[in-house]
């Protein structure tokens, strides 16, 4: 299988995870620039669950369109598990959706640094439990990827897909 029909794997079986449960996902993404909220609105029927997709690519707009804070972006910069985690809580929390799917990264072929390396990529999820019940969570990872700029985007775009449905396997 080739890598679009990855993708629009992943993408369908999102939609359909969805759907049966009846919960909603909204996306804030900055390296691959809307390449995951694309991705989802492939297959027929993403306004069954998908309310929204951000794309705040530099740090005014991660704090004025998510409200990622200053002192994450100062003390840990935005390609990080801290303003990843911050921006998939924001992307679930300002669409008031049950998943919130964040990502950032360092596509290249420039901008890359000795602790943050081109094909570096973090990946935040965030689920919303029911209110007062303290089960609302958010999961980060960090990936490696290797490739040009392309080639890095769309596996980043397929690891948030695939951590996305790995999240809901784990909630249900």
């Amino acid at each position: 299988m080739n890598a679009r029909d990855q993708t629009r794997e992943l993408a369908t079986r999102v939609r359909d995870r969805l759907r049966e449960t009846d919960e909603t996902l909204a996306v804030a993404e900055t390296c691959t620039g809307g390449g995951v909220g694309a991705a989802l609105t492939t297959p027929p029927g993403a306004s069954d669950y998908l309310d929204r997709v951000l794309v705040p690519y530099d740090y005014d707009a991660l704090r004025t369109l998510t409200g990622v804070d200053r002192e994450t972006l100062d003390r840990h910069g935005a390609v990080s598990e801290a303003a990843t985690a911050e921006l998939a809580r924001a992307a679930r929390d300002l669409a008031d959706v049950t998943w919130g799917v964040a990502n950032t990264g360092v596509a290249g072929p420039g901008g890359g640094t000795g602790e943050t390396p081109v094909g570096t990529a973090i990946i935040g999820v965030a689920y919303a439990a029911p209110w007062e019940s303290g089960d609302s969570t958010t999961a980060v990872d960090q990936y490696r990827f290797d490739g040009d700029r392309q080639a890095v985007r769309e596996q980043v775009v397929r690891q948030s897909l695939t951590d996305l449905l790995e999240a809901i396997k784990r909630e249900r």
